[in-house]
């Protein structure tokens, strides 16, 4: 892989004392109108379509508000928009300090909009699988869908809503993703995530991730493409050389978060995983229920995994800056049968969720904190 300019260096931090992105990941419904190739929740828990109260919700926000300083609240699904209730959230949200994006497949009519404006929602998070829409229909399995979830992103740009845009990268749409920077420019699109493919629900029975060495390719041409004006652009690293670890530890790479419980996922019937890696099974950390966390009993819970060293770790030298790659999918056996995530100390698994923005570090703006 050519090595990339990715701009002066930061002063250096050591991993787990860098800075902190609290997020929560709110699921308010798990109903969906499509079932997509991509969904990482899986069509089990989309069929099943449960539902959180509004009450439920402020729970679990003012929870992790006064537990671990969360200041940033994803609202997911299913289709989040398909809740009755979404702007009631979204206000009770906002009143407790949270910055708020929704995270949609872009199926919805204009009074979404109507009802949740840009003054009190920090951004729409809208899911974009290609520029050519015979791609999009193939990952999402719906003839209707490209052109809806690109008016609604021309739509919500109109509005004065910040749009975001993410696209899961697979085998599937590899060659044809980078055609989405031009494409989401001229929408007027303000921000572009590109993600690997994780084998976890859907994605899992569906699709195929790209390779370690497939996936470093495409981020090398990914940093090689020309800069779209106003466009930022993430993703995550990943898979990292071991010479070039350091670079990203100037970058801000914090090691896993779900070892500091940062990023908590909360699902409607009240199971919380520190990861979405894991969420096939019933290997959630947590059970939320009386305005308290109650732990997982079970000795396979994700937390062991997440507090398990590998031993190809012990004594190495670059610890200090991959913090101990990603400890979950290593003990997966999709992954672990191929390959993918094993380091052998040249080529290091980091978190599959950290993003960075490409062509070199962005100012700490709105669009940074909220990729």
């Amino acid at each position: 892989m050519t090595a990339v300019d990715l701009g002066m260096p930061m002063t250096r931090v050591p991993i787990y004392t860098q800075p902190r992105e609290r997020f929560v990941f709110l699921y308010p419904t798990t109903a969906c109108s499509l079932r997509c190739k991509t969904c990482y929740v899986g069509n089990t828990r989309l069929n099943a379509a449960n539902t959180m109260t509004v009450e439920r919700a402020v729970e679990i926000m003012d929870y992790f508000k006064i537990t671990g300083g969360h200041d940033k609240l994803y609202l997911l699904g299913g289709e989040p928009t398909m809740h009755p209730h979404l702007p009631e959230i979204v206000r009770e949200a906002r009143d407790r300090g949270y910055q708020v994006t929704i995270s949609s497949n872009g199926d919805f009519d204009d009074h979404v909009f109507d009802r949740i404006g840009p003054d009190v929602l920090s951004s729409f998070n809208f899911s974009l699988e290609s520029a050519d829409p015979a791609i999009h229909r193939r990952i999402r399995r719906n003839p209707h869908n490209f052109a809806q979830v690109t008016d609604r992103i021309a739509e919500a740009r109109n509005r004065g809503y910040q749009v975001r845009v993410m696209c899961t990268v697979s085998t599937t749409n590899a060659a044809s993703a980078l055609d989405l920077i031009p494409f989401l420019a001229e929408l007027g699109a303000h921000t572009l995530s590109f993600h690997n493919l994780g084998k976890t629900g859907n994605g899992a029975r569906f699709l195929q991730p790209l390779s370690p060495a497939a996936w470093m390719d495409f981020c090398a041409a990914l940093e090689a493409y020309p800069p779209a004006p106003r466009l930022a652009v993430y993703y995550p690293p990943t898979f990292v050389p071991a010479g070039d670890q350091q670079r990203w530890a100037d970058r801000g790479y914090p090691g896993c978060p779900a070892r500091t419980l940062d990023r908590p996922h909360v699902y409607p019937d009240g199971t919380v995983y520190a990861c979405p890696v894991f969420m096939d099974g019933a290997r959630h950390y947590a059970r939320f229920a009386d305005d308290r966390l109650i732990l997982n009993a079970s000795p396979d819970n994700e937390l062991n995994a997440y507090m398990t060293a590998d031993s190809v770790c012990t004594g190495c030298p670059n610890t200090g800056t991959c913090g101990g790659g990603c400890p979950a999918y290593a003990q997966l056996p999709a992954y672990a049968e191929e390959g993918f995530y094993a380091c052998d100390r040249q080529i290091t698994p980091l978190c599959i969720l950290w993003t960075v923005s490409a062509w070199g570090a962005r100012p700490a703006d709105s669009l940074h904190a909220l990729r």
